[in-house]
């Protein structure tokens, strides 16, 4: 088998076994490969016929489709491929990073669905449904979806977008990178080389005249202020913030320099979200042809909300800070604005609920 065919039938694995990510480690002549699966890293060769120590060509075969120089081997570098094939179409974003094990190469597999992603198809409760509906269908300010690395956030972002596109909104993207190119909105792709961060894009994209604004993640004290301000004029803005709770969601805002008081006026929402694994019905975990031998099926998500009224209480009440993850998850679950979505309410298998779909 040649190194393409080699590096074409990878890909066309992972895109079948609902990977999130590729992994190419330098092994010294060789390169491990392992899938990431439900969250899980796993290494080839135990979920299907592959070697998991294939030559280290397949690396520069994978520059070459992403279009990244051979000759450049100190440097990280990104690139990005659109293939397609019997299991669709499918966007990667490649990356490598140089070692002293030799160049390494994560590549982030987007699957491309023309399918419309509705709320209820993410795991939200009726309630939760109606409580997000009330604030996009508003007249401005901000929704944060939060989390941890890997949570879906930009999933549940993007099928909001998904909703306002259906109406005929005008909306624009700020994000770092564009990693689903949709054609419903006009999205701009960071680039700090040449100054085009996000406060600079989201500064242009106000005078864009848009009825939605999306900014890929709030990192700065600019940013964060100029977000607020759109969400004050009128604008719908939405963006995501790691987090382990809602509630730090806030404190952030706050600790960036943002009032108190522009705080619980623009801040509408606040989500929460994680995801949970779904163990395989057919062999409870132990591993079966079912599910490749991994033992889980899929995940589904679980998602918490903080709404106005509580984001009012917790605001007025900054002066009590948790320190402790726990403290404030209990807070989450007591807090009269939050509603929680009941443990297994609704299960669903995701693609790419781990790309930020982080």
């Amino acid at each position: 088998m040649t190194t393409e065919d080699l590096v074409a039938k990878l890909i066309a694995l992972a895109v079948e076994l609902q990977a999130s990510d590729i992994h190419f480690d330098p092994r010294g002549d060789q390169v491990l490969v392992r899938l990431r699966i439900h969250g899980r890293l796993i290494d080839i060769d135990l979920i299907s016929s592959f070697d998991k120590l294939i030559n280290r060509q397949a690396i520069i075969r994978l520059k070459v489709l992403a279009k990244l120089s051979l000759a450049e081997t100190r440097r990280p570098q990104d690139g990005h491929l659109y293939i397609e094939g019997d299991y669709g179409g499918c966007d990667l974003r490649v990356a490598t990073i140089p070692t002293v094990h030799g160049e390494r190469v994560v590549i982030r597999l987007i699957p491309v669905t023309s399918s419309y992603t509705t709320f209820f198809s993410l795991g939200m409760t009726n309630i939760q449904i109606s409580q997000l509906q009330e604030v996009t269908n508003g007249v401005g300010g901000m929704i944060i979806v939060s989390g941890r690395v890997g949570a879906g956030k930009s999933t549940t972002v993007h099928a909001i977008l998904a909703e306002r596109a259906r109406l005929g909104d005008s909306i624009l993207t700020i994000e770092d990178p564009v990693e689903r190119r949709i054609q419903d909105y006009q999205q701009v792709e960071v680039d700090e080389r040449i100054g085009l961060t996000f406060a600079e894009g989201l500064r242009a994209a106000v005078r864009q005249d848009p009825d939605v604004l999306m900014v890929g993640e709030i990192r700065d004290e600019l940013t964060a202020q100029i977000a607020v301000r759109a969400g004050l004029t009128g604008h719908l803005l939405l963006s995501t913030m790691h987090a382990d709770h809602g509630l730090q969601v806030i404190y952030r805002l706050l600790e960036l320099g943002i009032s108190s008081d522009y705080v619980r006026q623009s801040l509408k929402l606040v989500i929460w979200q994680t995801l949970l694994p779904i163990v395989c019905p057919d062999c409870q975990g132990q591993g079966c042809d079912y599910c490749h031998g991994i033992g889980l099926s899929g995940r589904r998500a679980e998602f918490s909300f903080l709404t106005s009224d509580a984001i009012e209480r917790h605001v007025s009440g900054y002066k009590f800070k948790p320190t402790a993850p726990s403290v404030a998850s209990e807070l989450n679950r007591k807090s009269g604005g939050m509603s929680v979505a009941e443990p297994g309410a609704h299960e669903t298998k995701y693609r790419e609920f781990s790309h930020r779909f982080e």
